[in-house]
């Protein structure tokens, strides 16, 4: 995690003052007084000095997430502004009596022109032109409507689009801080959205629950290379940076647009063939690669032969014998003779499941399943804490966490 910014209380004489790091001074002004708020010796807040602000609360999202200051603006039928930011990230919401009224965003794919443009309001080229009238006095809205290029209507419908994106993708952000000033919000920016905050606060916590999920069954490391039926219309730059195959986590970082909205536009490739899943080339300097296949596409046994071929190949790059996961097939544990008699290692780490299940199967399929897959953890167990005795430990840790993603995922 990346050091923040300080705050150094200089002491000289009868004055003092507050030297800021950079990053803190480039946000403040010195013609916009701050009112501080002492909580000394624990801390000190800082605040626009303005008479408008009635209080505020502020947080870490480490302590109090996103729908908890969302749920205490709501109990509070509050009017003000919640802040929320994370490195460069920066999302603000405006409230009204308790309701979303305004949102807006630092990142490129939450700006009204590139909604715009998203949804065919108007131009690439229109909206550039327009960019360059924009001043401090007349806003990208003003100039589209009137120069005729964007009908208020169409206008407004963006903003409303826009205003909920914000909310519902804030709902992603597990790291950062929020701050909630208590203080009048312009009429002018309002707008009204098709649902309340209520309902807009459940839609948010349902996406971001939909988004961990599939984070959790679409790793990182899963590869990704074009498909047959190639890019979708708009697409042709995002499969420009794909060229022949990248990582899934390569990919979502070129992505104009939130991890949900990612994720489904993914998944909406791999249905249409426009993206394939591959294994790609092993990595030997850096630990074993996890191949190229979602976790909810794998059976339970799959996931746990996968595992084993994992280990196999770490102890094979880093030099060290693979026979050593053979110890436990010549002399398997107790109560597990039967189990894997005949079963042998396969030249990539792998064991035969077929003959595995065959050998348990006499007390019925659902049984027998259950049998073989009690057998494989054990298998998967003692191969990972063999491979923790004479892998480096970086190594180690990213199997034992690989094996607990596997434990996670649906059977």
């Amino acid at each position: 995690m990346a050091a923040r910014p300080k705050a150094l209380p200089k002491v000289s004489g009868e004055s003092a003052s507050l030297e800021l790091e950079r990053p803190l001074a480039a946000a403040v002004s010195g013609e916009r007084p701050l009112a501080a708020h002492f909580l000394a010796p624990e801390g000190l807040v800082l605040l626009q000095d303005s008479p408008a602000v009635a209080g505020f609360f502020a947080g870490s999202l480490g302590t109090l997430s996103v729908e908890e200051a969302f749920a205490h603006v709501l109990s509070g039928i509050r009017t003000g502004q919640l802040v929320v930011q994370h490195g460069a990230v920066r999302r603000s919401v405006s409230f009204r009596d308790g309701q979303v009224v305004f949102a807006t965003s630092t990142e490129p794919w939450e700006r009204l022109g590139t909604v715009l443009t998203r949804l065919g309001l108007v131009s690439e080229a229109r909206l550039r032109e327009a960019l360059t009238r924009v001043t401090s006095s007349r806003r990208l809205g003003q100039v589209l409507t009137s120069s005729g290029w964007v009908t208020e209507a169409n206008l407004y419908s963006a903003m409303t689009y826009v205003v909920r994106e914000v909310v519902l993708n804030l709902f992603e952000m597990m790291e950062g801080s929020f701050l909630f000033v208590e203080t009048r919000v312009p009429v002018a920016d309002a707008v009204k959205l098709p649902e309340r905050t209520r309902d807009l606060v459940l839609a948010g916590i349902k996406r971001a629950e939909e988004t961990v999920r599939l984070r959790r069954n679409l790793p990182d490391e899963l590869w990704v290379v074009p498909g047959s039926e190639g890019p979708l219309p708009g697409d042709e730059a995002l499969f420009a940076k794909l060229g022949a195959g990248a990582s899934l986590g390569a990919m979502r970082a070129a992505y104009p647009g939130s991890q949900y909205s990612f994720y489904t536009w993914f998944q909406e490739g791999l249905r249409g063939r426009n993206l394939l899943t591959r294994a790609p080339e092993p990595v030997t300097s850096a630990g074993p690669e996890v191949e190229g296949m979602a976790w909810e596409l794998l059976s339970a046994e799959e996931r746990y032969n996968l595992l084993l071929s994992l280990v196999h190949r770490a102890l094979r790059d880093a030099g060290n014998p693979v026979d050593l996961l053979r110890g436990f097939l010549d002399a398997p544990p107790p109560g597990l003779e039967s189990a894997y008699a005949g079963v042998a290692l396969g030249p990539d780490g792998r064991v035969d499941v077929a003959r595995l299940r065959a050998n348990v199967s006499s007390g019925g399929e659902a049984v027998g399943r259950a049998l073989a897959l009690e057998a494989l953890d054990a298998l998967v167990a003692y191969a990972l804490f063999s491979a923790r005795n004479v892998l480096p430990a970086e190594v180690a840790e990213r199997l034992a966490n690989t094996y607990r993603t596997l434990q996670g995922s649906p059977t």
